[in-house]
């Protein structure tokens, strides 16, 4: 399960200049703190299809390196039926609250993460042109992506959401 990524990312925290035109209704999306949230409130069908959960190693060089063996989580979201988002969120194998948190099925991370039951911080999102990489489990392509870090009791849980072609529908 090797997947190479030919260009390293350039993080910063805005949205870099993008090369794909989208709507203002999609930029707002993109830098919203929840996306199950803000895809949710747009009224369509939102749904999460699970694409591997287990152990695994830190491969796609987006989130950052720990010592250690990892759990992950990696998920495509989808909005009226497109794939709109690809994510992986990645622990330590023995932080055990988080692999709890991520064992949670086709429900969407973001509703314990942001429903205000678990006490966690998350550092400032940072954004970066996704280049030419390889989504495990999603033949296709990102636009855009963006990483953050959710801590809880001292242990951390890295997230990358990935903004796929079909987000730019969005709207239209």
């Amino acid at each position: 399960m090797m997947h190479r990524i030919n260009t390293v990312p350039v993080w910063l925290p805005q949205l870099p200049p993008l090369t794909v035109p989208l709507s203002e209704e999609v930029l707002q999306l993109i830098q919203q703190p929840s996306l199950t949230r803000a895809f949710k409130s747009l009224g369509g069908e939102f749904a999460v299809n699970l694409l591997y959960l287990g152990k695994g190693k830190n491969d796609t060089g987006w989130l950052e390196q720990q010592a250690g063996d990892y759990f992950i989580r990696d998920v495509l979201l989808s909005y009226n039926g497109n794939p709109v988002v690809w994510a992986r969120s990645l622990c330590l194998s023995e932080a055990w609250e988080w692999r709890r948190i991520l064992d949670c099925g086709t429900r969407p991370l973001g509703e314990q993460l942001f429903d205000g039951s678990l006490a966690v911080t998350r550092s400032p999102v940072e954004y970066a042109i996704a280049g030419d990489c390889s989504l495990p489990g999603f033949d296709g392509q990102a636009l855009l992506a963006r990483r953050s870090v959710f801590t809880l009791n001292g242990q951390t849980l890295n997230l990358a959401e990935c903004f796929l072609p079909s987000v730019a529908e969005i709207g239209k």
